[in-house]
């Protein structure tokens, strides 16, 4: 657990903050200026609050009352930054290593903690192959992955990423996102990840809070945040959209369609290879992760259309909202809340209300997936 009660000033900027963060990854989103960074550099210590308390479990880091103030070092909190900043001069074996033998909180804190089994780094990152390489041998993700388990090497209490994917492009953000997923999964610790990507707090974390000129505007869990009116800005810079892991129900190459099952209803998509197996089963249970963005979904209120597209799921109409010039629906497929973009003049026209059953028509290509 972290609690965060605190203020920190710089020039006319102020971050004021409230709020305990709970879950095994929390991420904090904003556009540029929101106090994202300043928000980081209270949390590892590099900045000290102006007034507040910050503390890590039953551990006060800093308290602007009592001028406590833990230095960063003595923290034990991993960092991973959005340019990676891996030792030119130094092989991928040796920034890693260069990480495990950065823990000096441990020594200083003198716990007995089994040291990091490198081998679990380097097998959850698919990173053996790249030991002896430099950085300048690397592309943009696999430097991020290397990034990614240097900080994992020293073991840490807390891992902070500070916009890990903003300098990948689309294609090697949907490549990393998975691996994301896997250090979630593989180790035990919390994650505080920073970004001003709906997508991608969608996609990791189980819990995410909006920060807009140094105040949280909203909360909850990430899917919730995109009916939000504040988190208009983010949307439209980022594009909305819904990212879901769901079972395969059956996968067949010979007609070029993967089926993914939600509830008692299914979603086509393009066939996967990813959903082959050696014994090539047509039944599956594997999870596959998919995003669909909130405009390439269509509404309509009746279930039998003459078109083309391969998906028309039921749903029931939970929130809407009206943010600039489009309104945003909160629909409940299955248990699985979907965010859709229209057009005012669609809503009104299709005279749609809350807890109305509609159906949303998705293209098999609109689907995108991200197990990549």
């Amino acid at each position: 657990m972290i609690w965060l009660n605190f203020r920190k000033r710089l020039g006319n900027f102020t971050l004021n903050l409230d709020c305990t963060l709970t879950k095994k990854v929390t991420a904090f989103l904003g556009e540029s200026g929101s106090g994202k960074s300043t928000l980081l550099n209270c949390i590892s210590g590099t900045l000290s609050p102006d007034e507040g308390a910050i503390a890590f479990g039953d551990e006060v880091l800093d308290d602007a009352k009592t001028r406590t103030h833990l230095p960063p070092e003595k923290r034990g909190f991993g960092c991973v930054f959005q340019e990676g900043y891996l030792f030119p001069h130094l092989t991928v074996a040796q920034n890693i290593r260069y990480g495990q033998g950065g823990a000096l909180w441990k020594r200083t804190a003198r716990l007995k903690t089994a040291p990091t089994e490198l081998s679990k780094v380097i097998d959850t990152l698919e990173i053996g192959t790249l030991l002896k390489r430099y950085p300048n041998q690397l592309s943009g993700g696999q430097r991020q992955r290397v990034a990614i388990a240097r900080a994992l090497a020293m073991e840490p209490r807390l891992l902070l990423m500070d916009e890990p994917l903003a300098s990948l492009d689309y294609g090697l953000k949907n490549r990393i996102l998975p691996y994301l997923h896997h250090v979630k999964e593989a180790f035990d610790m919390p994650i505080l990840y920073v970004t001003h990507a709906i997508s991608e707090a969608m996609a990791i974390a189980d819990e995410a809070f909006l920060l807009s000129e140094g105040q949280i505007t909203a909360s909850g869990e990430p899917h919730q945040l995109l009916t939000a009116p504040s988190a208009l800005p983010i949307a439209q810079l980022t594009g909305v959209e819904n990212i879901l892991s769901l079972p395969v129900a059956f996968s067949d190459k010979v007609s070029g369609i993967t089926a993914l099952q939600i509830g008692n209803q299914r979603i086509i998509i393009p066939y996967a290879e990813e959903t082959r197996l050696q014994s090539a089963p047509t039944k599956m249970s594997q999870d596959m992760p998919i995003a669909i963005r909130a405009e390439d979904i269509i509404i309509s209120l009746e279930p039998n259309l003459p078109i083309s597209a391969r998906n028309i799921l039921k749903g029931t109409i939970h929130e809407i909202n009206r943010v600039g010039d489009k309104t945003l629906l909160s629909i409940h497929v299955e248990g699985h809340p979907l965010s859709v973009k229209i057009t005012h003049d669609a809503r009104e026209q299709l005279q749609l209300r809350e807890e109305m059953h509609c159906y949303c028509v998705i293209k098999a290509n609109a689907i995108n997936l991200l197990w990549r």
